[in-house]
């Protein structure tokens, strides 16, 4: 099994948006289970990179918090 990396990503809700990382194996792990989420390649100019990982998330661990909004929300 490969090791997870950090990939940086963004959930756009309208008006405003979310960054955070997730640790996954693949881009297409995390497009195939929350496919909600822009994965970033470059941080943007005004992203500080060690404040959107205050948001860290292991996409083996059950969704909590953010990740727990998304899912309930997916499923409405």
């Amino acid at each position: 099994m490969d090791a997870k990396k950090d990939y940086l990503v963004s959930y756009d809700f309208g008006k405003a948006g979310v960054w955070a990382v997730l640790k996954a194996r693949s881009i297409a792990e995390i497009k195939a289970k929350y496919p909600e989420f822009e994965v970033v390649k470059e941080a943007p100019s005004f992203l500080d990179r060690s404040a959107a990982s205050t948001l860290t998330f292991d996409i083996d661990e059950e969704p909590k918090g953010l990740l727990a909004e998304i899912v309930h929300e997916r499923k409405k």
